[in-house]
């Protein structure tokens, strides 16, 4: 009995194999007439093409050094994913900036990146001047990079558009 399941396994792989090196017509017909079931074969063995994944994101306030008071962005494709460096502006000097929205809408073939300013919850006596703070950012993909990513920030300032990249296909 286990002989029989060794051969029936390895004459499986083989004929998996040998599909895949002539060609996709060859792997479809070869996963069929050996009986395997094709539920878990047939994504992978049909070629069809796959979506971009967001499987992690990263947030780091940073110090705003460099930042100007325009608050803006600079988005730059990695090669899994997007980094942002940025500066939102507060309304306060208690304002400190965080992470409202990291997303990927496949529809749109669009990452999106949505940094904004609040106060601290332990914040008391807050000077009512402007603040800049600066931040870091990363998106990580996974099955390939989004056509675009878009920066958007909602601070003291508004809510706007601050950087915007397509990336290379």
């Amino acid at each position: 009995m286990n002989r029989r399941a060794l051969l029936l396994g390895t004459a499986g792989l083989c004929a998996s194999l040998a599909g895949c090196a002539s060609g996709g017509d060859a792997a479809e017909g070869s996963t069929a007439s050996t009986g395997t079931e094709t539920g878990t074969a047939s994504p992978t063995a049909t070629g069809t093409s796959r979506r971009p994944r967001l499987v992690g994101r990263s947030f780091t306030p940073v110090r705003a050094d460099a930042c100007s008071a325009d608050g803006g962005a600079l988005a730059s494709e990695t090669e899994t994913g997007v980094s942002v460096v940025g500066c939102v502006t507060g309304a306060t000097d208690c304002s400190i900036a965080r992470l409202a929205r990291a997303d990927y809408d496949a529809a749109s073939d669009t990452a999106t990146l949505v940094v904004e300013t609040v106060e601290r919850a332990d914040a008391e006596n807050c000077a009512e001047s402007p603040v800049v703070r600066g931040y870091e950012a990363t998106l990580r993909f996974e099955s390939g990079l989004p056509g675009r990513a878009v920066v958007v920030h909602d601070d003291a300032d508004g809510r706007r558009e601050v950087a915007r990249i397509d990336m290379d296909a």
